[in-house]
């Protein structure tokens, strides 16, 4: 129960964070209607990927993720579709330093630096997405 609560605020506390610079939408992009939460069970991520590193939760051995963990937290419209790649705002990872610990226990990233669908570079599981579904 506990681990659920912190989970919860974990959300309220990085939807919060960012949710400044959401409100402030490129005037052609429309507000979206709903955040939709995905969650992933890194083991069954971890079994299927050649990405492993000594960065991600595959090679963490005994530090290993044991729950369901954050794959995402989503705008998204009624319509079933989703903004992507509209926010021109570069994801400053040291302005969530606070939070790096929460993160990487219950958000951790399972690759090795995610290809940003937006610009074409590589960088932070959390940089991609906020580049891409922010």
């Amino acid at each position: 129960m506990a681990s659920r609560l912190c989970l919860l605020l974990l959300v309220a506390c990085i939807a919060g964070a960012f949710a400044g610079d959401v409100i402030e939408l490129n005037r052609s992009q429309r507000e979206f209607d709903y955040f939709a939460l995905s969650l992933q069970w890194p083991g069954t991520y971890c079994r299927g990927t050649r990405h492993c590193c000594s960065k991600n939760a595959c090679c963490r051995g005994s530090d290993a993720p044991t729950q369901f963990t954050i794959h995402g937290l989503w705008p998204d419209y009624n319509d079933g579709s989703w903004p992507s790649c509209c926010y021109r705002s570069d994801f400053k990872e040291k302005e969530i330093s606070t939070l790096m610990d929460g993160l990487e226990k219950y958000w951790p990233s399972l690759s090795c630096g995610s290809p940003s669908s937006c610009n074409g570079g590589k960088g932070s599981f959390w940089g991609h997405e906020w580049e891409f579904h922010a």
